[in-house]
């Protein structure tokens, strides 16, 4: 069989890579190696009467012209902000609210220090307006880090403490603020870079809001589901259960590919959505590829300190500093476990010995009381983002006894600051490191397939365009990097139907 395009994955980038494809004419083909599609962007049922987002949990950075272009509200699309924002609970009785009211959030701020409420909204300020350079950098043909502001390649090359304490005073806001320059990130936020970390999580603009984030109707597998629907009404092929074993090369050029059956599928253009490890590690055949590029290849920064616990709770958590019996309003936001700037410096130190963390950063969602279709009547998920639990232990394998171990420390985290967390625990599902490896093809378990860090950014990440022709990368290795975003998927297909105009000596189109 021959096709204009094969595409290798399903997850959300590849799905809009597929659908642009289809969309412009192209005879495509998207090849997954799983019975489901989505790759980190699904819901699934662990339990009876559960939906849980196993894996990615909240949007924001899902590009309002891909939203737009695909109708992806045609096909059951449907974000909503998450506000209040920010919820961060201490043991010492005291907590911090951050909602999108400022007269409400200047109240809490003013708390702890009436300067930090001027120095919030400074901070706040400064950070969407470099934010706002990625986000419009994010589709660039050519992204070249050096046509920023000057002052915010500063920023970007700094740390997330820095910037935060600069303006804050408060430690628990500072870190509340700095949380982000981490998120997936095996660096801690006093370690330079982490300053652009932060403000990428403040580059999406999907609900019309710059840097805010939300909840996806049906949890994060309606995304794809959307993306997926979308190309198939645009002809599309998504085909599950077809793992690629390799690229196919003639002629010094990608050609197709060949299914781990045995099964050859011939294509002008081959897009792969894996990440670069695996796409030219393994895929691409030996001897194929120059070695100093694969030498940059294995030299690629990516080594995940992710840990994702989804836990299905009998009741809600009730914290001790802000006790609630029902959904109030900061059991909607994003919870916090992270006291100060040094609690998370210290919790990545620890790792980057190979240790586990003992005082984990948490990050913490329920999505249960805005909708509770997620969940039986009464119960709730808490999915908790935790760092720092290194892909590779310094005491060997991540074993079962290791893995509950991982569970049980957060778990108890958790239990010092809402008591009746440990004992409303129904069930549970982990992916470590390894587990996030094997399940969505996430390189050594590293959610953006290899660090958001100056030197693996902008014109530093690999180009959708690859040293053998015919063959392009469409996922989060390449610009602008991880987050759902459906940038890399988009601008694959550009390139290639650029490049497909260009060989047929036709007008060049532009994906739309």
């Amino acid at each position: 069989m021959r096709y204009a395009a094969i595409v290798i994955g399903a997850g959300h980038n590849a799905l809009v890579a597929a659908a642009y494809l289809a969309k412009n004419g192209l005879k495509t083909i998207a090849l997954e190696r799983s019975e489901m599609i989505g790759g980190a962007a699904v819901s699934e049922h662990p339990w009876a009467g559960w939906t849980v987002s196993a894996a990615s949990y909240v949007v924001s950075l899902l590009h309002p012209r891909i939203i737009a272009d695909l109708d992806l509200a045609a096909f059951g699309y449907h974000a909503y902000l998450k506000n209040p924002s920010s919820f961060t609970a201490s043991l010492d009785g005291r907590s911090l609210l951050l909602s999108r009211n400022k007269e409400e959030s200047a109240r809490e701020v003013a708390a702890f220090s009436r300067a930090d409420v001027k120095g919030l909204a400074t901070l706040d300020d400064l950070l969407c307006r470099y934010a706002r350079e990625i986000f419009d950098a994010l589709l660039d043909e050519d992204p070249r880090f050096d046509r920023l502001s000057a002052e915010a390649q500063a920023m970007f090359r700094g740390s997330a403490a820095e910037f935060a304490e600069r303006y804050l005073e408060t430690p628990m806001l500072a870190a509340a603020v700095a949380n982000d320059g981490i998120v997936g990130t095996f660096e801690g936020p006093r370690n330079p870079g982490t300053g652009y970390v932060l403000a990428h999580h403040y580059a999406g603009r999907a609900m019309g809001t710059q840097g805010a984030w939300g909840y996806v109707r049906g949890g994060m597998g309606s995304i794809s589901a959307a993306i997926a629907g979308a190309a198939r009404r645009h002809g599309a092929q998504i085909r599950t259960g077809a793992e690629v074993a390799s690229i196919l090369v003639r002629g010094e050029r990608a050609a197709g590919v060949v299914l781990v059956d045995g099964t050859e599928l011939e294509a002008e253009a081959v897009l792969s959505g894996a990440d670069p490890l695996t796409t030219f590690g393994r895929l691409v055949p030996d001897g194929i590829l120059d070695p100093g590029f694969m030498r940059r290849v294995r030299e690629w920064r990516c080594e995940g300190p992710s840990l994702k616990l989804n836990i299905a709770l009998g009741e809600l958590p009730n914290f001790t500093c802000r006790p609630a019996l029902a959904a109030e309003g900061h059991l909607n936001a994003t919870i916090h476990i992270a006291p100060d700037i040094d609690y998370l410096q210290r919790a990545y130190e620890e790792a980057a010995t190979g240790t586990p963390s003992s005082q984990p950063m948490l990050e913490m969602f329920l999505q249960t009381p805005s909708d509770p279709s997620l969940a039986p009547q009464g119960k709730h998920l808490l999915s908790v983002f935790a760092q720092y639990f290194p892909y590779a232990r310094a005491d060997g394998a991540w074993t079962q006894a290791r893995r509950d171990a991982a569970a049980a420390t957060i778990i108890a985290t958790i239990g010092k600051y809402a008591p009746n967390v440990p004992n409303a625990v129904e069930a549970q599902q982990l992916f470590t490191p390894p587990d996030l490896e094997r399940r969505f093809g996430l390189p050594k378990g590293h959610i953006f397939h290899g660090e958001l860090l100056p030197g693996q950014i902008f014109e530093d990440r690999f180009s959708v365009r690859t040293p053998l022709a015919g063959l392009y990368l469409c996922g989060s290795g390449t610009h602008p990097g991880g987050c759902v975003s459906g940038a890399p998927g988009l601008r694959g297909a550009t390139a290639v139907l650029a490049d497909l105009a260009r060989a047929r000596d036709v007008p060049a189109r532009t994906a739309n």
